[in-house]
């Protein structure tokens, strides 16, 4: 065969790999796009829970955000505040921020993010929140060099990597971890490129961003333990890059004191918080086997144990990936329980400089192919981080109707949660929907869903009346038996103008379900109220 024709047969199979690539960035875009709402925008993505709403500084709390009930959030609540204050002048910070010290030395994004804002409170919470999204197309067109668009091979590291766990969870939770991992790509880009001093700045940033960024600095590391001159290029080239964060700690001690080292909690004796993850693994999985959550803890588990293993037992000291791979597989063995706790937990995104590495230096071919698999199973864990939170309730009317008309819960509803195409809320045993029509007449409200039982059979009263009344006198709308299989129900109410309550009653106690520690009675999912103005006078 001709080079010709070999070039001719393989433009379809490039084309199609191209068109692959471009998929999965378009679907990400897609999922992200998900998170928007009116009037809170992308909010959602920085997982600011109730538990620390009245510690929020005041420019945060006068900016319309999304806040997740019954939960204390995640991490990028506090960066985002950082974003706010980045000259850490006000000294509300300490209070508000859970350890103000050592949340600062991270203070790199917050600064971009502040940039980006142009000194303006809503636009810089929409630009901490988006960073991370920015990030992911970033390092999408960066991994390109190390997984071209010309096989598939190239596309299943890439894919792979792009929607690992950690990525994936970092840009859900609007963490440190994404932005970072984009700068030591660039970083290490710019080393093979003999660009020096270039990789040394990209890794100092990336420190000012993520201190563990700094453990990258391995690549500068002759492969020829003999080079002298290779020595002092390195030891030049890691002063270089650890000066910034150095610069920032002192004036931070300066200014905020001594740091309250929770970080030091994260490290344990060699291996024993790997072994302890093992051991919450398998027991999630003899208790709960079919949970979602339990596989995929396993899925993550596994993937960052065969990653660990394939740079123990491969030894490639010569080589930059290598050094940079294994020094992240040496962090994994120290790493404890506040970095594996959780389902799946952190540890995949602290380690993504691993997978990186794992996945340029795994060799081609089919027989490596089992273990370069093994060594992704994230990505099973990924897809749970693109879930938006929702309502279990949607309303439907028509536009001039849809402002006038709002919900308010009350009562003993827990918080919303979901899982594909299905919302729901479950209930401790009575619980209310009040509605407030102020649309200028009454509206006939159809209400349509499913309810389930926790475990027990149980009757459930719906009944509806206005918000002056004994809930007694109210009028029942609809009556069934709940069990195992959701019931359908469907019924439909005429809301006066004002205040009107839709309340949730069963006839028996709610009671704890597995390891669940809520009591639960029962569970309404996918309510949709679709309304228009009433008919007559």
């Amino acid at each position: 065969m001709s080079a010709v024709e070999a070039v001719a047969l393989r433009r379809p199979l490039v084309g199609s790999v191209r068109a692959a690539y471009l998929a999965c960035v378009i679907l990400f875009g897609w999922a992200i796009m998900q998170f928007y709402a009116p009037g809170t925008g992308f909010t959602s993505l920085i997982s600011i829970g109730d538990a620390i709403n009245q510690r929020q500084m005041t420019k945060l709390r006068n900016v319309p955000h999304f806040v997740y009930e019954d939960s204390a959030g995640y991490d990028g609540a506090y960066y985002v505040q950082l974003a706010l204050y980045p000259t850490l002048q006000n000294p509300r910070l300490a209070t508000a921020i859970d350890n103000l010290p050592y949340r600062a030395r991270r203070i790199l994004f917050c600064w971009v993010a502040w940039a980006a804002g142009l000194d303006q409170p809503a636009w810089i919470v929409q630009a901490f929140a988006l960073l991370n999204v920015v990030s992911w197309f970033g390092l999408a067109w960066v991994l390109l060099r190390w997984f071209p668009a010309t096989s598939w091979g190239n596309f299943f590291r890439w894919f792979s990597m792009m929607f690992s766990h950690g990525v994936c969870m970092s840009v859900r939770d609007s963490l440190v971890d994404g932005p970072a991992l984009l700068l030591l790509a660039l970083a290490l880009a710019a080393w093979e490129e003999g660009r020096k001093w270039r990789a040394s700045v990209l890794l100092g940033l990336a420190g000012l961003g993520r201190e563990t960024s700094l453990l990258v600095s391995t690549m500068f590391a002759p492969g020829d333990r003999n080079n002298r001159a290779g020595w002092r290029l390195c030891v030049r080239a890691v002063v270089a890059a650890a000066l910034p964060l150095l610069v920032w700690v002192i004036y931070l001690r300066w200014r905020l004191g001594p740091a309250n080292e929770t970080g030091l909690n994260n490290f344990t004796l060699p291996l024993a918080g790997l072994a302890e993850k093992w051991g919450a693994v398998a027991n999630a999985m003899m208790e709960h086997p079919g949970r979602a959550v339990s596989r995929a803890t396993l899925a993550v588990t596994l993937a960052l144990t065969v990653q660990f293993l394939f740079f123990v037992l491969r030894w490639r000291p010569r080589e930059i990936w290598w050094r940079v791979g294994a020094t992240f597989a040496v962090l994994l063995m120290f790493i404890s329980t506040p970095v594996w706790e959780g389902f799946p937990g952190a540890a995949a995104r602290v380690l993504l400089p691993m997978t990186l590495a794992f996945n340029v230096l795994v060799p081609r071919g089919a027989r490596w192919f089992a273990v370069l698999l093994a060594g992704n199973l994230t990505v099973l864990a990924a897809f749970n981080e693109f879930s938006p939170p929702r309502e279990f309730y949607t309303v439907e009317a028509p536009g001039e109707l849809i402002s006038a008309l709002k919900i308010e819960r009350t009562g003993g509803w827990y918080g919303a949660e979901g899982s594909g195409g299905l919302r729901w809320r479950w209930s401790s045993g009575q619980s209310e929907l009040r509605i407030h029509n102020h649309a200028g007449g009454p509206l006939l409200i159809t209400c349509a869903g499913h309810a389930t039982s926790a475990l027990d059979a149980r009757r459930l009263r719906i009944s509806v009346g206005p918000a002056t009344a004994a809930r007694a006198n109210d009028a029942m709308v609809w009556s069934g038996e709940l069990g195992a299989l959701s019931a359908k129900f469907q019924f439909g109410v005429t809301v006066p103008l004002g205040e009107t309550i839709l309340s949730f009653t069963t006839d028996k106690p709610a009671h704890p379900v597995d390891a669940d520690p809520r009591k639960m009675a029962f569970m309404i999912s996918n309510l949709t109220l679709v309304a228009k103005p009433a008919a007559g006078p």
